[in-house]
């Protein structure tokens, strides 16, 4: 563990709810927090969690998943670098029930509800920026359960696509049939048939351990219920 280092405020204003305040500003603010590095399989926090605090996802990628009553894992999402996740009533944060995996190497910056208090009563423009990003994600659990509860697999299928699609070279990789299935309400099998169905209309390519996304436009269209057959 380790005090705030300049790349972690430099990494922190590129964080939406950060972006106004400058890099000078924010390193004093976080002064007190924690990094802390975790391996593949480390839990960051379980459903019996009590204390309040925020992570700050600085590299690798961390899973958000539920446990069914028979044991079955449940993914909620899958979270990649600059995403802000825990348990803090103060952001609108809340993943109760919900355990934190990290799926590869993870370095993470870890803050307290004091240290969250501090930076709000120094910078009010932080405030209304939280806001804006809990209404956001609010409505994007919204749209997820609306499009889970009516939604064909294609659709829900080519949404997350779509979702985790790394804009640089159009992969989707990281993801099983199975991560897929959990995330958007299906069996491993329906997944399958459904990609095989979307290369055959061009719309993805399947490869080793990636899905390559070979008609972004197509796919968009999709995932809004266009084209659906």
């Amino acid at each position: 563990m380790s005090g705030v280092t300049p790349s972690i405020a430099e990494h922190l204003q590129r964080v939406d709810v950060f972006t106004s305040l400058k890099r000078e500003e924010i390193a004093p603010l976080f002064k007190g927090v924690l990094s802390r590095e975790y391996s593949p399989g480390t839990i960051l926090f379980g459903p019996d969690e009590s204390s309040e605090r925020l992570f700050v996802l600085k590299t690798g990628r961390v899973d958000i998943y539920r446990l069914t009553p028979n044991g079955k894992r449940l993914m909620v999402r899958r979270l990649g670098p600059g995403t802000i996740f825990g348990e803090m009533g103060l952001l609108g944060q809340s993943l109760q029930g919900c355990f934190a995996e990290a799926a590869e190497p993870c370095l993470v910056c870890i803050a307290t509800r004091e240290h969250l208090l501090d930076v709000l009563k120094q910078h009010p423009e932080v405030a209304l920026r939280i806001l804006e990003v809990v209404g956001s994600h609010l409505r994007q659990v919204e749209e997820r359960l609306e499009q889970s509860a009516y939604s064909p697999v294609q659709v829900r299928l080519a949404s997350f696509l779509v979702s985790n699609m790394d804009a640089s070279n159009g992969t989707v990789v990281g993801y099983t049939h199975e991560d897929i299935g959990d995330t958007i309400g299906a069996l491993r099998p329906t997944v399958t048939e459904a990609l095989r169905l979307l290369s055959q209309r061009g719309l993805v390519e399947v490869r080793r351990k990636q899905i390559l996304i070979t008609n972004r436009r197509g796919l968009e269209e999709l995932a809004l219920g266009e084209g659906v057959v």
